[in-house]
């Protein structure tokens, strides 16, 4: 019919449309991109570290190993912090209890010792206690990157926290795409409308988000021994604020 055909044509045009805009695209960042730390898993204090040195924001603070040395880095960081046990044997930290939020500081002493008990009862070697600022107010967002055997890198983003679970709001990119184009698919989420702000909430800085999905990318492309990057939650923040990935996991081919 007709319409079938229009469709068709349809289909056929954003098809060669977006094939001249990927051999026209340039790098959407210029990726400073150093040597990867040892380890098939790095865990998030190293992941954090690398991401930092390739220019995605992380929250202010540091791997301590000492209560004496938390306590500086705490200080440094400002209170209230975060305090998250750190392993290459330990990937998903919160599922044993081995993150304790919103550390004033007369409740540090407390909240590391917990910790320290935690690892040791479990067995768990650790590298340290990691330190950080607390970062709240933020949409929170997922970013990931999988090299697939078939397709290669491929770039995921949408809603993260309870909207991932209940939604399943992503989106799969492949890892060198723009920022506008970046953008107009953060624009087809079903939640999108977050980003302009509901219910009083404000506007969210959907140009830093997609900065940080360019450079996810970029990284998958610059890096094949990288086999994964887990951001979650990225918290996105009011318009003009930024973005930062309060978790982060990189995973690395074994060699």
């Amino acid at each position: 019919s007709p319409e079938r055909g229009l469709r068709a044509l349809a289909r056929i045009t954003a098809y060669g449309q977006a094939v001249a805009r990927a051999k026209s695209r340039a790098p959407a960042v210029a990726l400073r991109s150093p040597p990867l730390p040892a380890g098939t898993v790095l865990p998030e204090h190293a992941s954090k570290s690398y991401l930092a040195a390739c220019g995605i924001a992380v929250p202010r603070g540091r791997l301590a190993r000492t209560l004496d040395e938390a306590r500086d880095v705490a200080a440094s960081a400002g209170f209230p912090v975060a305090l998250k046990l750190q392993s290459a044997d330990l990937s998903h930290k919160s599922d044993i209890g081995g993150v304790i939020l919103g550390v004033a500081e007369p409740g540090l002493p407390e909240a590391w010792r917990k910790l320290e008990g935690l690892a040791r009862d479990r067995g768990i070697p650790l590298d340290g206690i990691l330190v950080e600022a607390m970062a709240g107010g933020g949409l929170e967002c997922i970013v990931g990157a999988r090299r697939d055997a078939a397709w290669g890198p491929i770039v995921l983003v949408g809603l993260g926290g309870i909207w991932t679970e209940a939604l399943n709001d992503v989106r799969l990119l492949p890892p060198d795409l723009d920022l506008a184009e970046i953008a107009a698919e953060l624009r087809q989420l079903k939640g999108a409308k977050l980003f302009a702000g509901l219910r009083g909430a404000p506007a969210r800085d959907v140009t830093a988000l997609a900065a940080i999905v360019a450079r996810v990318g970029a990284l998958m492309l610059a890096r094949p021994e990288i086999t994964e990057i887990d951001l979650n939650p990225v918290a996105v923040f009011a318009q003009g604020q930024g973005a930062v990935a309060l978790d982060a996991l990189i995973i690395r081919a074994a060699r």
